[in-house]
């Protein structure tokens, strides 16, 4: 175990003999014992303490000198935190690794060491587990974002778009104006895997087809009225995208006008598109899949339905893909749910 020179080998002997508190003198003789070389397992089969204790007092020591071997007692109710230092470890929490940490993610022995380092604040790891969890945080998988989005149009875009759709509610003063996300998902035999619950020491298998069947799933969906459209083709292409735009076009009622918003991909834009009257299309920024609220319904799907499973051919693929809109789709409090667009306000006209 590293020790800092805070003070010689002598000096922290002469403290010992000294020291009226047995506590405080087990506390010098493990710093003792570690500037002797002797390994943790070692000074703690001495001291008649843990491992990780041992381990711990080092650590005070090193970080704050004798002062660190006092007994921490006293302190008011509500952790050890100030709420200055509440502010501080958030946003450390929420910067993410830095390059000293030399780990992609921040795990619990990770904050504890944060804790120790940058605020001398030592505590065991379920301690950590529940300051993590009374400070609003939980362990969640990011969303995935492209390298090349940009934050600034990004935030552009959306406090724009009530704008945008104002204009369009002037325009169209009899109608009511609803909002639709449009996006597309390739559903087939490359498989994917999903969580499922096992013994804890287990690690369950799955089936994770590798084969080459697939289809196309095209849908559309109002995140105020959870109204879901959809369409399965064997490809994907403008043609198909018009054949999709015109039975979409059949769905709306007359007092209502659509507002598409969708990426810019090729058959998005292609001069060949044939958009009809009652819808608008409003393009969202390049590399922006978060903005797009039915990218989660993939998600939802994949990780519910399409996963952990195999599909002989076309067919069962296309029977699973209309089984799942029926089950799921369908379902408008759940598309409500799934697809809520937070930086959307409502579309509502009237």
């Amino acid at each position: 175990m590293h020790v800092e020179s805070h003070h010689s080998l002598e000096e922290l002997k002469r403290l010992e003999r000294g020291e009226r508190d047995a506590r405080r003198a087990r506390r010098l003789r493990i710093v003792i014992l570690a500037i002797e070389g002797f390994t943790a397992p070692a000074v703690a089969m001495s001291v008649g303490l843990s491992r990780r204790v041992c381990q711990s007092w080092v650590q005070r020591y090193n970080r704050f000198g004798r002062e660190g071997l006092e007994d921490q007692r006293g302190r008011k109710p509500g952790g050890p935190l100030t709420p200055e230092q509440q502010q501080q470890i958030c946003t450390r929490l929420e910067v993410g690794p830095l390059p000293e940490d030399r780990v992609c993610s921040l795990r619990g022995r990770d904050v504890k060491r944060i804790l120790i380092e940058e605020f001398g604040v030592l505590r065991s790891l379920s301690s950590v587990y529940k300051l993590l969890h009374r400070l609003g945080f939980s362990c969640l998988r990011p969303r995935p974002r492209h390298r090349k989005a940009d934050p600034e149009l990004q935030k552009k875009f959306c406090q724009g778009l009530p704008g945008r759709l104002e204009q369009l509610s002037r325009a169209h003063p009899d109608k009511q104006l609803r909002v639709f996300f449009q996006d597309e998902s390739r559903f087939g035999q490359q498989g994917t895997m999903t969580t499922v619950w096992a013994r804890k020491g287990s690690r369950p298998t799955a089936v994770r087809q590798t084969e080459y069947d697939y289809l196309w799933v095209i849908g559309a969906v109002c995140p105020e009225t959870g109204q879901a459209e959809g369409l399965l083709s064997p490809r994907l292409n403008t043609d198909v995208i018009n054949v999709f735009l015109e039975q979409f076009a059949g769905t709306i009622t007359e007092d209502e006008h659509a507002v598409m918003l969708w990426d810019g991909a090729g058959f998005h834009t292609s001069k060949r598109l044939q958009v009809p009257d009652n819808i608008t299309l409003i393009q969202l920024p390049p590399y922006s899949p978060e903005l797009n609220p039915i990218e989660n319904l993939w998600h939802y799907l994949k990780s519910h339905y399409w996963s952990n499973r195999t599909y002989e051919d076309y067919d069962e693929l296309e029977q699973a893909a209309i089984d799942t809109w029926r089950l799921a789709v369908l379902d408008v409090d759940l598309m409500m749910s799934v697809c809520a667009a937070k930086y959307l306000k409502s579309a509502d006209s009237k």
